[in-house]
């Protein structure tokens, strides 16, 4: 540094007293020169590398990368709607009309006594006919109190003074019945109602304002009563089917980063909660330790561990966005290349399965061709990335985003492309993620749960109410079987 400021002082003159004192003088100033050059240049690219990773992730967005949508901010979303077109639903949604009752309970009828035009009266003339119109409405709500009263006797034989039973569940002096506890599950594990304002729904309502306790005593008891009755039943038919997704989000339980897995197919869904991602919470689940079907998944290296049985599917969903965030941030053509293929080869694959069809072997093996050829021009491309220097002294070498994304591709090349042949297997994990994604609204209104017993119990109602939800079964009726020991699956 000494030297570069007394070179940026030199005047003409010193650089000629330099020039005077000879060669040796004039290579020795050179050198320097070249060193302050070779040094800027280093600074320049690590400063341009750190340039280059701080924009990348300022641009990463749910387009282009893992991030949910809510991450977005500001971001204007995508509007399917055409402009000036007619109000209602997108076309191709099926609409829902408001129809006659054929049993009304109240009718009223509005008498025509005189006639509006002369004043004539109209009392004695026969009617004509009668125009109906319908008005739908709730009624205020009101406790239903059901009392229940145990003769008691005196036995002539033994003297004794016997009383008969109350039925089960009827414990307390006063209480409240399997309805409020259905209530309470339906507004805080569906609509995810915090308890303070289920107090207050019961309150507006009612009259009646369930403390806070009680209302999690609810919680607790319907969340027994569904893992006694109900879970076994979900995982039994999970175990069984051909095909899984499986996803995992954080959540935090008293202040701590958990795990909410989900296992899940179009009719079934199994939520636990874990202190850990990996292995122990797959275990856990009691479900893909020793299934034999296939598993769609994000790719956690957990999954691919050698003691499971079950084949492989990755989102390309997942694939695709990441894709778009190299192309975003890196400009590698191979990125681009990669995704139109994975779409064109969806769209063939999704117009022949609606045919009945599978995808001819020519085809497949196109496809594939094309993917290998693509990885060969990535080759070329992320080997001229900047790799991020390495942290510590142990593990693997570091590599860029885009070499570890091509590394994926080439590593799980059948797991990817397993859509193309296996009519069974969607294209991506959306069936996992939309399980999931309620869990995600459930954190912003609440925050954490307090106990692990909070996250234990919203698991198992999630379960419960998603199943019952794919299955179009009706909630409250079902949340209150549940609670008296009643069956509320087909079947079971």
């Amino acid at each position: 540094m000494e030297f570069e400021l007394e070179f940026k002082a030199m005047e003409r003159e010193c650089i000629l007293q330099v020039y005077e004192q000879g060669p040796d003088a004039v290579v020795d100033l050179v050198r320097g020169l070249v060193a302050i050059v070779e040094q800027q240049a280093a600074e320049i690219r690590e400063l341009k590398e750190r340039v280059r990773v701080l924009e990348s992730q300022v641009n990463q967005n749910s387009r282009n990368s893992s991030k949910p949508p809510s991450s977005d901010g500001f971001r204007k979303p995508t509007n399917s709607r055409q402009p000036g077109g007619k109000r209602g639903g997108p076309k191709g949604h099926s609409g829902h009309t408001l129809l006659m009752s054929k049993t009304p309970d109240e009718v009223i009828v509005h008498k025509l006594n005189a006639c509006p035009n002369c004043a004539a009266s109209l009392e004695t003339v026969a009617t004509k006919g009668l125009v109906k119109r319908q008005v739908f409405d709730l009624p205020a709500p009101r406790l239903v109190v059901t009392e229940h009263q145990a003769e008691e006797k005196r036995c002539p034989c033994c003297n004794t003074l016997q009383r008969a039973s109350f039925p089960d569940g009827v414990k307390a002096p006063v209480q409240y019945g399997d309805g409020f506890a259905a209530w309470t599950t339906y507004l805080n594990a569906y609509h995810m109602l915090p308890l303070d304002r289920i107090g207050q729904f019961y309150a507006d309502l009612t009259g009646q304002r369930p403390s806070e306790a009680t209302l999690l005593s609810q919680l607790e008891s319907m969340a027994g009563a569904v893992e006694l009755s109900a879970i076994p039943v979900i995982r039994e038919n999970l175990c069984n089917a051909p095909l899984l997704h499986t996803d995992e989000t954080g959540v935090r339980i008293v202040n701590k980063q958990h795990w909410l897995h989900v296992v899940s197919n179009p009719e079934w869904t199994l939520m636990d909660t874990y202190p850990q991602r990996g292995t122990g919470a797959i275990e856990g689940m009691g479900i893909l330790d020793t299934f034999k079907g296939v598993v769609v998944h994000d790719c956690l290296s957990a999954y691919f561990r050698p003691i499971y049985s079950f084949e492989h599917a990755l989102c390309n969903a997942h694939l695709l966005r990441e894709c778009q965030g190299i192309l975003d941030n890196d400009g590698h053509q191979w990125a681009k290349q990669m995704k139109e293929l994975l779409r064109g080869a969806w769209k063939l694959t999704r117009d022949a399965r609606e045919k009945g069809l599978p995808l001819a072997d020519e085809t497949i093996a196109e496809i594939e061709t094309a993917y290998d050829a693509i990885l060969e021009l990535g080759k070329t491309e992320w080997a001229l990335d900047p790799v991020p220097t390495k942290t510590g002294p142990r593990g693997r070498k570091c590599k860029s985003k885009a070499a570890n994304l091509g590394q994926r591709f080439e590593s799980h090349k059948e797991s990817i492309l397993r859509f193309l042949w296996d009519a069974n297997v969607p294209f991506d994990n959306n069936q996992a993620e939309r399980d999931i994604r309620m869990t995600k609204v459930k954190q912003k209104v609440s925050g954490l749960f307090r106990t692990q017993e909070g996250g234990k119990t919203f698991s198992v109602l999630r379960s419960l109410i998603s199943s019952l939800l794919k299955q179009n079964l009706p909630l409250l009726p079902s949340l209150v079987s549940v609670l008296r020991g009643q069956p509320v699956f087909a079947g079971t």
